[in-house]
């Protein structure tokens, strides 16, 4: 009989080990929980737009197209040049990501610069940076159709709405920027 409980006791301490490693191991393994940051440096074209003007100056970025869940990315106000926001949820697959500029001014946005890329985290991690040189269409985006892209007109102060401007030092399109 002595025996039984000292068997007993034995199962009893082998038990709570058991239940004590499961324990530590964790009930969560099979989700992939990541978020991501992205880091873009920001056009030496618009650098001198945060603050400025009577608009507002925003970093989206945007993965594999879908717009309704853009994330606004975080500028760096000290003039560092630079746009970074988190990016919860991604799995290990790859992702087109799209960084994007906008200016807003009340009712009015414009964009101003570009950027698409693809990263690959099938691996479990990846590396994904945009360069200045990275936005090539800096120069195109012209909603007034006036010759002069949007970001030249608000640096220059010049209205980038109205394809009406006099601005005097070079002439591009119908407009003479100073």
């Amino acid at each position: 009989m002595e025996q039984n409980y000292f068997m007993i006791l034995i199962r009893i301490i082998f038990s709570l080990f058991f239940i004590h490693i499961l324990s530590a191991c964790g009930g969560d393994n099979n989700i992939e929980k990541s978020v991501s940051k992205t880091t873009a440096e920001m056009p030496v074209e618009l650098q001198k737009l945060v603050g400025t003007g009577g608009g507002t100056l925003r970093a989206y970025v945007t993965i594999d197209g879908d717009t309704s869940n853009r994330i606004e990315m975080t500028i760096n106000p000290a003039g560092a040049g630079s746009a970074s926001a988190a990016i919860p949820g991604l799995s290990l697959k790859s992702y087109t990501v799209l960084i994007s500029y906008e200016y807003t001014q009340g009712a009015n946005t414009l964009i101003l610069a570009t950027a698409s890329k693809t990263v690959d985290l099938t691996s479990g991690s990846g590396s994904l940076s945009f360069l200045v040189g990275d936005y090539q269409d800096i120069g195109t985006h012209d909603d007034d159709g006036d010759g002069i892209s949007n970001a030249a007109e608000l640096a220059a102060g010049s209205d980038p709405w109205d394809n009406v401007c006099n601005l005097d030092i070079s002439t591009i399109g119908n407009c003479t920027l100073s």
